[in-house]
């Protein structure tokens, strides 16, 4: 079968489709042949080396998807051959392939009319939009959430929960150009992190604060923002697109009395109890199902293309996710 793998890390010609036997399916494993698989921001920097997960080279890419059962093990009962299912984050199984084995506990069966494509980006980055709003938990409706990355498949989720939440949100991005999309696509309350960024947040919010800040960024963006915090808020850091940690300003930080605090989506799968996962993707596929929360897609591509798509994925001031799909 077609596979993408790598074999070592931080160098992209190392990245390549190959032939690869399939492996065998244990008792309690399923085999999914992948339809859509994204990549995320989190597979590039696992290329890197720079992510703390790092499998044993060669090692196929690619940390979720959603996919068909094409076999199941002597023990599976909970899927069937022919559902539809989504392939759980794991950061293991590498769904940058034709077809994935996965133990059963990964597979959790989906609605077979809606579109893949969509379904594909439900593993990570909508669980994700909803941990992060729980840190908003008891906050009365109309508050400001703000999220910098806004532009992002996560930023989409965020703002579609929020929104439905009744909080008001405030999308931070880092061009004219992504403001511009995020405006055409709906968003009502865009400011771009450059020099004029003070001003943006006090045109929207007056002298009201922003309640909950959910930052993929890091660098210089926080301290810009930390001033329009409310006293208490709550700062969630989630990813570094900067490659610069969060700082937070000392003045804000200990006479504003905020709260900082650390996600890994990783960290609530390995804790979390089988009935809660279940329960919250179960949430967002039915939202993504009824259509009530999406995600652009700008571009997807064939296993074969993978140099080009990784490019696209590079890519900064994308519109949208960037996906690998079955060829029909």
């Amino acid at each position: 079968m077609k596979s993408v793998q790598f074999t070592e890390y931080g160098n992209r010609e190392s990245i390549t489709l190959v032939d690869v036997d399939p492996p065998a399916v244990g008792p309690t494993q399923v085999r999914v042949a992948v339809e859509a698989a994204p990549i995320n921001p989190s597979d590039l920097l696992m290329l890197a080396g720079h992510y703390p997960v790092h499998p044993t080279l060669p090692s196929p890419a690619g940390a979720e998807g959603v996919g068909v059962v094409v076999e199941t093990g002597s023990a599976v009962a909970g899927v069937h051959v022919g559902d539809r299912v989504l392939i759980l984050p794991s950061w293991t199984p590498g769904t940058w392939q034709e077809s994935v084995v996965v133990d059963e506990r990964h597979a959790l069966a989906v609605p077979g009319d809606v579109d893949p494509a969509q379904l594909a980006t439900v593993g990570i980055n909508a669980a994700t939009a909803v941990l992060l709003l729980r840190y908003g938990a008891g906050l009365p409706e109309g508050s400001w959430v703000a999220q910098t990355a806004a532009n992002s498949g996560l930023g989409a989720f965020v703002r579609g929960l929020a929104e439905r939440a009744g909080f008001r949100v405030l999308d931070v991005v880092r061009s004219a150009d992504a403001a511009a999309s995020l405006r055409a696509a709906g968003a009502h309350h865009v400011v771009v992190s450059d020099e004029t960024l003070a001003d943006q947040l006090r045109e929207v919010l007056g002298d009201e604060r922003v309640a909950l800040l959910l930052d993929g960024v890091g660098g210089d963006v926080v301290p810009a923002l930390a001033p329009f915090l409310a006293r208490e808020g709550d700062i969630v850091s989630f990813a570094t697109l900067s490659g610069v940690p969060v700082a937070v300003p000392i003045r804000y930080l200990i006479f504003g009395n905020l709260h900082v605090h650390g996600f890994w989506l990783n960290n609530w799968l390995s804790t979390a109890p089988r009935e809660e996962i279940t329960a919250l993707y179960d949430e967002v596929v039915g939202l993504v199902a009824d259509g009530a929360l999406s995600v652009p897609i700008e571009a997807t591509y064939p296993l074969d293309e993978v140099d080009k798509a990784l490019e696209h994925a590079r890519h900064y001031g994308r519109s949208g996710k960037i996906l690998f799909v079955a060829r029909p």
